[in-house]
């Protein structure tokens, strides 16, 4: 390919020029998203392609959704191919989603183990892990080599690009960190190599979680008591952004985007959609002024510190009398509510109830202005 000249490049905040790796937990409901964003913004499955990678069969409830597959490394190089050339002939396709890379990798890795035999008859491998020599060397050549130019290829061509995968908590050890143990964190299923690589290939990576309201009963058992966990209700969150926990993050400038979304709807395609092109209209350096975005989760709630602060100057019968005391609610009512605003409540409130609980459980809180704080905290 001859050199280029340099352009300028420009934002155009439309869904179709993202590229978007979406892992989260399995039946969140990553393929209905993706069927549902294809017939919000275009209002005709064909514009979308699903491309069923393998074994995957995520489509088989899903009406009007556009589904192709793909089970060999000959597959995709000819799907790619008929996408490509025959783009506003035998088909106007805007964007294309793996379903799921769990699955596509390993169709990638067959033709990275074929290729080694190749390069090396006299040292034939059995699984990628002694691919070209092994040591990992074979997942590298698949990820940068195979995967990554395919990848390239179709975005070059015009194409929006989704990659579906699943997610997992793996123990995450910083490079040049001093944690030698590392924390746990929840991210992709996939193994470095290929995360890193989709993690280069995607503007954004978005993570989506389950969120459950755990309620704790003590039951008895002939003589013994015990403590069982029961899910009361749950609801589904997607990640724009990394917290300690859960592995998030993309290109969008700093306040262009929320922190998460709550999928609380049949059909959350609008509101993702809207969030996401303006996310990337606020992204432009002409809208720099106007980045700081109010959104369901972001609460502007006076610093805990400044509340102990200002408290300690006080007595304690001062104190309750100076907290909303939530006299409608005795105290097991006031858990539940807590409970129920605790599971929408930002990172930082969050954070803010844990050093409240002064590592107590929650269950075993019984001070009444301790429950009125964390009540006023998460519902200001």
């Amino acid at each position: 390919m001859a050199w280029e000249l340099p352009k300028l490049n420009e934002i155009y905040a439309d869904i179709q020029n993202l590229t978007i790796y979406l892992r989260t937990t399995k039946k969140w409901g990553k393929t209905t998203l993706f069927r549902d964003v294809i017939l919000e913004k275009y209002k005709d499955p064909s514009y979308g392609l699903l491309v069923q990678c393998g074994k995957e069969r995520g489509a088989t409830m899903l009406d009007s959704l556009n589904i192709g597959s793909i089970k060999t490394y000959k597959d995709a190089l000819e799907m790619k191919k008929w996408l490509i050339e025959e783009k506003g002939k035998q088909h106007h396709i805007k964007i294309i989603a793996f379903d799921t890379v769990d699955e596509l990798v390993p169709i990638f890795e067959k033709e990275t183990i074929r290729l080694s035999k190749i390069e090396n008859p006299d040292k034939p491998c059995r699984s990628i892990n002694g691919a070209f020599g092994g040591f990992q060397a074979g997942q590298r050549y698949t990820a940068n080599d195979l995967i990554k130019p395919f990848m390239d290829e179709l975005r070059e061509a015009g194409f929006g690009i989704w990659a579906i995968s699943h997610t997992k908590f793996k123990t995450i050890k910083e490079k040049g960190g001093t944690d030698e143990n590392g924390y746990q964190q929840l991210t992709s299923n996939l193994e470095a190599a290929y995360e890193s690589a989709f993690g280069d290939i995607f503007d954004v990576c978005l993570t989506g979680v389950i969120d459950r309201d755990i309620e704790e009963h003590t039951v008895t058992e002939g003589e013994k008591t015990k403590v069982k966990r029961y899910a009361t209700d749950i609801v589904r969150k997607l990640y724009f952004r990394e917290t300690p926990l859960i592995d998030a993050g993309g290109r969008f400038s700093a306040g262009s985007v929320p922190d998460y979304m709550v999928f609380d709807k049949w059909n959350m395609a609008p509101e993702f959609i809207k969030v996401v092109e303006e996310g990337m209209e606020k992204s432009k350096i002409s809208n720099s002024g106007s980045r700081n975005v109010e959104t369901e989760n972001v609460d502007t709630i006076p610093s805990f510190e400044d509340e102990i602060e200002d408290s300690s100057l006080l007595s304690k019968d001062e104190i309750e009398v100076g907290f909303n005391l939530h006299s409608e609610y005795d105290d097991e009512e006031l858990k539940n509510e807590i409970r129920k605003l605790y599971r929408v409540a930002t990172d930082e409130s969050k954070s803010k109830i844990m050093t409240l609980l002064d590592g107590k459980k929650f269950n075993d809180v019984d001070d009444r202005v301790t429950l009125c704080r964390m009540m006023d905290l998460l519902s200001a």
